[in-house]
């Protein structure tokens, strides 16, 4: 899964360079299987703790070490460059208490479209992280539900995105940003773990890829290019057999192969380069669309070098000392 997470930090950096694909977004299609992936993660961690009696310490612990070593870096690296006197839409005000706090902690960046707080957000992609930490937040308790139980949640997630697909609530928002209708996404990836050991559930993918092509095929035919319902639906026809076929279990031989060890070591740089791309554009003074080639490779060049750094110099040396406890 390295390799994929990995393409799928450079698909939403070029987004983020005001690159798309005949008027489609591709960084929305890398969300949403960036969302699938989480889910699929966290139920795997989950079931490897879940009969301890401090499993949600275990797991809470896991997620925080996971997370915060990198954006933290990455939020100081940001902060020099927005005192060096970046120029972008999203430090456009001067920040008071809150927008310190909100970038600090993450999970209010994902209500900026309430609060304005895309005014001042230091890591723009940082939205879709705390999306991420509130699927974390309720990732126990939602997993030690019976099945019954979790598929009740995963349909009223369902539900509201289905109801921003008929634009009666607003569907960027609720259909591609918001936890309420984005939940049942991080709940496929899950759903996927859950597969191995329930054939009814296998069954349930399948139907719902299938519902999920013919929606597809309505909306390029029929309906109207909202934002971002044909990249949503693009993101979940191909996101649920890619972690169907990665989700498959492989031998020793493909565990200890060249290929599997270049797969970590693209996975371990994937995060950093999410974090770290806009504030290398704000560096390099970029202003999106960016075109130039040269200018594209500067970026990613950058890019991963932050990435490499936070990762061996600042990741790698945390979780030896307090991640590798658990």
């Amino acid at each position: 899964m390295g390799a994929l997470r990995f393409l799928l930090a450079v698909t939403v950096l070029i987004s983020h360079l005001g690159i798309k694909i005949k008027g489609y977004t591709p960084g929305v299609i890398a969300v949403i299987v960036f969302y699938m992936l989480a889910g699929h993660v966290v139920a795997r961690l989950w079931g490897k703790w879940r009969h301890q009696s401090d499993a949600s310490r275990r797991f809470y612990y896991d997620r925080a070490w996971r997370i915060l070593p990198q954006y933290t870096v990455a939020l100081f690296f940001s902060i020099l460059i927005w005192l060096d006197g970046a120029q972008s839409p999203f430090l456009a005000t001067q920040p008071g208490l809150f927008d310190w706090l909100a970038n600090v902690l993450i999970i209010p960046l994902n209500f900026y479209m309430y609060t304005g707080q895309d005014a001042f957000t230091l890591i723009p992609p940082a939205w879709s992280l705390g999306a991420e930490m509130q699927f974390y937040l309720i990732a126990p308790l939602l997993l030690s539900q019976k099945l019954f139980n979790l598929l009740m949640v995963f349909g009223l997630s369902l539900g509201i995105f289905a109801l921003a697909q008929l634009q009666i609530l607003d569907t960027d928002y609720y259909g591609y940003r918001l936890i309420p209708g984005v939940l049942f996404i991080f709940l496929l990836g899950a759903l996927h773990e859950l597969s191995c050991r329930h054939r009814a559930v296998h069954k349930l993918l399948v139907i719902l890829w299938l519902l999920n092509f013919t929606y597809l095929l309505w909306l390029f035919t029929v309906a109207q290019h909202l934002p971002y319902n044909e990249e949503v639906a693009l993101g979940l026809m191909i996101a649920m057999p890619l972690l169907a076929l990665l989700n498959r279990p492989k031998t020793d031989k493909q565990y200890g192969s060249i290929a599997t060890y270049f797969d970590r070591r693209l996975g371990a740089l994937s995060y950093g380069v999410f974090l770290y791309h806009f504030p290398v554009i704000w560096l390099l003074k970029l202003q999106p669309p960016v075109l130039a080639i040269h200018d594209i490779i500067a970026v990613a060049a950058l890019s991963l070098g932050c990435a490499a750094f936070g990762h061996w110099a600042v990741e790698r040396p945390l979780w030896e000392r307090f991640r590798s406890v658990l």
